[in-house]
């Protein structure tokens, strides 16, 4: 009797969790779009990798799937982290954040963050062990800021300080890609490649200081906003020209003016990306006395950044589909 009720207890046990994982998900990292931006984001860079080495041939197979995988697992780790690093001001400005409001345990965010590292340096050790390396010490820098953040207390008064700190987890992916077409693809390095994840970096930006961005008579009190650092004007022409300076810098790596066929054209699409800064700079403009969203606009933007490479990528390299390593 005992031993079959502590089955049945051990069971319900397991069941809970997986609907706090589910709920954790749901809140704060929908698995449908994460998987839809994680994929883009590896695929349009990698493919961008591929067109500009000497390779130009695309290989598509399971490498590809582990590295999807690798991009959304890391990010969900990466985010189950900054749950418990931003709790305090969570506590405060976010009540409905998982950790706080009691969606999920503190155990809980241990064994996803422990499990999710274990699961995503076992898939890449089939690629290539220095991969599997490369994702556990991007993961244990992500571990290392919950101390920094607490050992140096600019990062907590300046947001600005806070992502010259925090963004190189989200950069390492780009070159986690580079590391992977040199296994893959037998791409060689070359300064041109550093030039793509540049432009990528720049593309966050935008999306990073516009969507945290507000104007001051609207931002509540002890609220961390880009804007509230430097005001909102300076914010958006920052913004602004980090998403100019992407799109304009893709124009040049591309040269579609050099291409021929469906390149030619695919080159140009990045273009589109500047009416999401435009509209971006139209909503700030026209709600000065409302509160509104400020990603309205700057979500498209990143999306649209990652899809328009990435039917670049499909249109100026051969693809060549693999079924072994």
């Amino acid at each position: 009797m005992n031993d079959s009720a502590g089955i049945a207890q051990s069971t319900r046990s397991h069941a809970h969790y997986w609907q706090r994982l589910n709920q954790f998900s749901r809140i704060i990292y929908e698995p449908k779009q994460h998987l839809l931006f994680a994929s883009l984001w590896f695929l349009s860079i990698q493919g961008l990798f591929v067109l500009h080495s000497e390779t130009h041939t695309w290989r598509w197979g399971l490498p590809t799937l582990i590295s999807v995988f690798t991009f959304f697992g890391v990010l969900f780790v990466l985010r189950a982290i900054d749950e418990v690093k931003d709790l305090a001001y969570d506590q405060q400005y976010n009540p409905d954040r998982p950790l706080v409001s009691g969606a999920v345990s503190m155990m809980d965010i241990r064994s996803y963050v422990i499990v999710g590292t274990l699961l995503m340096m076992a898939v890449n050790l089939v690629l290539a062990w220095p991969l599997a390396l490369f994702v556990m010490l991007n993961i244990g820098y992500g571990l290392l800021l919950m101390w920094l953040e607490k050992a140096i207390p600019l990062m907590d008064r300046s947001l600005f300080f806070n992502l010259l700190l925090t963004y190189p987890v989200s950069i390492a992916l780009s070159f986690y890609t580079l590391l992977q077409v040199q296994f893959t693809h037998q791409v060689h390095f070359s300064p041109d490649l550093l030039l793509i994840i540049g432009c990528y970096i720049l593309a966050f930006l935008h999306f990073e200081i516009i969507r945290k961005s507000m104007w001051q008579n609207l931002t509540a009190a002890g609220e961390k906003l880009y804007s509230a650092e430097i005001g909102t004007a300076a914010a958006l022409t920052l913004g602004s020209l980090c998403g100019v300076l992407a799109i304009g810098g893709m124009l040049l790596i591309n040269r579609p003016w050099q291409h021929s066929g469906a390149a030619a054209l695919t080159g140009w699409l990045p273009l589109l990306g500047l009416l999401f800064v435009a509209l971006s700079l139209r909503l700030f403009l026209r709600h000065r006395n409302s509160r509104f969203n400020p990603r309205q606009f700057s979500v498209p933007f990143i999306v649209s950044f990652y899809l328009f490479n990435l039917l670049h990528a499909i249109a100026g390299n051969q693809h060549q589909l693999i079924s072994g390593w």
